[in-house]
């Protein structure tokens, strides 16, 4: 397996299960979102060109690297104001290592969380009706 590959392969004794990158991705993605205090998914500006310009959705802020052949994920997240980040992020890797590794069989090496922002819902709109930075 390498970084490029679109997908990973496990073997089994009667052949070869091949799960798609999107489809583990997905499977994080949905996870992540799944614990209470994250607001939405990460990714930054390409996220957000990605989000604008094709119709894939779901797999968003979810980043697939394999390290001496393991398979590790880096989940990037947007928390709300209020809640224990570090809580929130413990919460996010344990939900995503155990649907990862339940819906797939592969074994995740590792789990991180990034978190790129925090998302107040007054400070939004104030913002929104200024016509300022969002």
């Amino acid at each position: 397996m390498d970084n490029r590959a679109e997908h990973r392969d496990r073997t089994t004794d009667l052949g070869i299960v091949r799960i798609n990158n999107e489809a583990i991705t997905t499977i994080a993605s949905i996870a992540a979102m799944e614990v209470k205090g994250v607001h939405k998914m990460g990714g930054g500006i390409k996220r957000a060109l990605c989000d604008i310009f094709s119709a894939r959705t779901g797999a968003g802020g979810v980043k697939i690297s394999v390290k001496e052949s393991e398979l590790r994920l880096t989940v990037s997240i947007i928390v709300d104001y209020g809640v224990d980040i570090a809580q929130v992020a413990d919460e996010v890797q344990d939900n995503v290592k155990r649907a990862v590794e339940k819906m797939t069989g592969l074994v995740m090496s590792e789990v991180d969380v990034v978190v790129e922002g925090v998302y107040s819902a007054p400070l939004y709109d104030r913002e929104k009706r200024k016509g300022g930075p969002l």
